[in-house]
């Protein structure tokens, strides 16, 4: 659904750039601001990218299939977060697709819109840098750890990784066992079955809201 920018259009984007408010209220004005229902997909995966997309209020989920037809989650997006940047460099159709976890507020960038301003602001070319690295860098991780760990292991890193995103170690809200599973390629018995031995081992703390990682040291060392 088409609707007009959101209030919070601004702010939420200069964070995402890292540019003044000056900068970050002329970019705003270069999106289209679309409403997606929960569950609505935002970008499929047949069709070739054609827009930039940033995430202004709600949380978006990356899916992929597996050759064998397992569905794996690949990223989820918040406020701040950019997707569809292949849009900018004519990438071939996707082999993923976007859809809105909560209800999304999202504003998309045509490419050539986009490809302007990254021309013209240097911290909208920096931010795609970093962007591009980051998913470099988390594409690489997931190889690593599916030849290197165990489907234990990489439930302990995912959720050591998603604790030390937080100052008190504290992941919220409790992750949905059956996200978590799809996220690292394993099962929603095998997260419950680890979870519930690291609660007995006094390791981490879960309640219905949030799962606190109580003992970090000890959780690292179950990962290998």
């Amino acid at each position: 659904m088409v609707g007009t920018m959101p209030l919070d259009a601004p702010g939420v984007i200069a964070a995402a750039f890292g540019c003044e408010a000056a900068v970050a209220s002329i970019v705003a004005t270069k999106a289209a601001y679309r409403h997606y229902p929960a569950r609505s997909m935002i970008a499929g995966s047949e069709a070739l990218p054609q827009q930039l997309y940033i995430v202004i209020a709600g949380r978006a989920r990356m899916l992929a299939y597996a050759i064998d037809g397992r569905l794996v989650v690949v990223e989820d997006f918040k406020a701040g977060a950019l997707f569809g940047e292949g849009a900018l460099f004519d990438s071939a159709a996707a082999s993923h697709e976007v859809t809105a976890v909560d209800p999304v507020d999202a504003g998309a960038f045509e490419r050539h819109v986009f490809l302007t301003l990254m021309s013209g602001y240097s911290c909208i070319a920096l931010a795609v840098s970093r962007l591009l690295v980051a998913r470099l860098e988390a594409t690489t991780r997931r190889l690593v750890e599916g030849a290197t760990l165990s489907a234990a292991g990489r439930i302990h890193a995912e959720l050591l990784r998603q604790a030390r995103s937080s100052p008190d170690m504290t992941i919220r809200p409790a992750p949905v066992l059956a996200t978590l599973a799809l996220s690292v390629q394993s099962t929603r018995e095998s997260v419950s079955r680890a979870i519930n031995a690291l609660q007995k081992r006094g390791i981490i703390r879960r309640d219905e809201v949030a799962l606190t990682v109580v003992a970090p040291h000890r959780l690292e060392e179950l990962i290998y």
